[in-house]
């Protein structure tokens, strides 16, 4: 149970929740504004009322609210008795606040209209509100709850808005404010592109005539700077698209900070499915990188390294494959980091071809000479076999006989097999002419780049 309880509070609240969550130091904030601002309306300036319930005022204000009934029903020349009850039913006690006033020194000239409307007090007494006591929880009660209740509104509020308002209705509010903008940035992106794209065209290299001949693949690889994570990859096939391996080529060590990432080494990689205990590699860096003891240490135990420019070369090599890679345009980028050390632009020619050899059949060739074993005599006894007859090795065998000109010897088709007594049993004929012994030839060559780990 602890378990469970603690991968829910990990899963729910740290990963879900967190990040939409705001800090404490904000939520703090908050709660202390609260009670301020209760602190101010309460006791600083508090609010003043009017038109509220007689309930509610001060016991002066509900004495003098007694005597202005008194002056009405004083005054009134027709019967009021229903609406001097339910008024006097409006303030609490309204019989005890009747006899005080009539009591109370000073109230002498309103002793007979009060002494008039007693009758009306004493039936509103059973109808009258009661009276509220106020106590110091009451009124410590909205200092604690209220700043509780604004921090949790507060946090839900910030949850959803994090979750859902801000990624669908503010950030695409915001990017159509800012629509020149981001369409100026957007188009000065495809420009770049469409210009690199062209210089693969215009840039491709005519193996016709090369010492490999025409590879299998041929393809070209652009980095360019901020234009998302660069990582391409190539299939190699044959002519009958079977799988052969892998190239590509990726960013190997990148400089300085901040967004978007500088790359100063780019890594280009071979992967033979014949050959994958191993992935071959080769790192084109920066001058920069290539002249920094550091960055070339450590770029070296990924690969032998070439500085990139225009016409340099690597090739890598595997048990079946080999892939040149060319640099056909490389830009450097311009900033506060040293001078060419991360590249504005940089454009790979990859192409892959089959090494010479690796599909070559293994020549096998049948022995020249055909051993001949001799016939058996038809009289032969099959309690006395013939011993087994030796034969010399195959370059010592001499060739068989010409037959004489006069006795022709019919061609032997099948074996000969020597006529048995009835009570003895058959004798398993041996052939005159002994089969020609072929070699097994290869397994044909595995095209599972797993090595037959993945066959059930």
């Amino acid at each position: 149970m602890k378990k469970f309880i603690l991968d829910s509070y990990n899963g729910l609240y740290k990963v879900l929740l967190r990040p939409y969550i705001p800090r404490g130091t904000v939520i703090g904030a908050l709660i202390a504004g609260v009670i301020v601002g209760l602190f101010w309306a309460y006791a600083l300036a508090p609010a003043v009322y009017y038109d509220a319930d007689p309930s509610t005022l001060h016991q002066s204000w509900q004495d003098e609210w007694v005597k202005l009934i008194a002056d009405r029903n004083a005054a009134a020349n027709f019967d009021i008795g229903d609406n001097l009850t339910y008024l006097l039913s409006r303030v609490d006690n309204p019989l005890e606040i009747v006899d005080r006033l009539i009591a109370t020194p000073g109230e002498e000239a309103n002793s007979a209209r009060l002494q008039a409307i007693r009758p009306y007090a004493e039936a509103a007494e059973a109808t009258a509100v009661s009276a509220p006591y106020p106590s110091t929880l009451a009124n410590l009660l909205p200092y604690i709850f209220a700043p509780l209740i604004a921090a949790g509104v507060f946090i839900l509020i910030a949850i959803l808005y994090g979750m859902f308002i801000k990624p669908n209705v503010v950030e695409p509010l915001m990017r159509r404010i800012r629509g020149e903008k981001a369409s100026a940035e957007v188009q000065a992106m495809r420009a770049q592109v469409q210009a690199a794209k062209q210089a693969e065209v215009t840039s491709k290299s005519d193996f016709t005539a090369s010492t490999y001949g025409e590879p299998l693949m041929q393809r070209m690889s652009t980095y360019i700077l901020g234009h998302g994570q660069y990582d391409d990859s190539f299939s190699i096939e044959d002519d009958q698209k079977h799988f052969l391996g892998e190239c590509g080529a990726e960013v190997s060590e990148t400089i300085g900070v901040g967004e978007p990432q500088r790359a100063t080494a780019i890594e280009v990689w071979l992967f033979d499915k014949d050959d994958f205990v191993r992935t071959t590699t080769r790192v084109f860096c920066s001058e920069h990188a290539y002249n920094d003891p550091a960055l070339r240490s450590n770029l070296e135990m990924n690969g032998d390294l070439v500085v990139a420019q225009p016409g340099a070369t690597a090739v890598l090599e595997t048990a079946t494959l080999r892939v040149q890679a060319k640099v056909v345009d490389v830009e450097y980028g311009s900033g506060p980091l040293p001078e060419k050390s991360y590249f504005q632009k940089l454009t790979l020619e990859l192409a892959a071809w089959r090494r010479e050899g690796s599909e070559m059949p293994v020549a096998v060739t049948a022995p020249s000479i055909i051993p001949v074993m001799p016939a058996v005599p038809a009289a032969a006894s099959t309690t006395n076999p013939p011993p087994p007859v030796s034969l010399p090795p195959a370059a010592a065998v001499p060739p068989p006989p010409a037959p004489a000109a006069t006795a022709p010897v019919p061609a032997v088709t099948r074996p000969v097999s020597a006529v048995q007594p009835v009570s003895s049993p058959p004798v398993t004929p041996v052939p005159a002419v002994m089969p020609v012994l072929r070699p097994v030839p290869p397994p044909a060559p595995d095209d599972d780049p797993f090595g037959g780990a993945a066959d059930f």
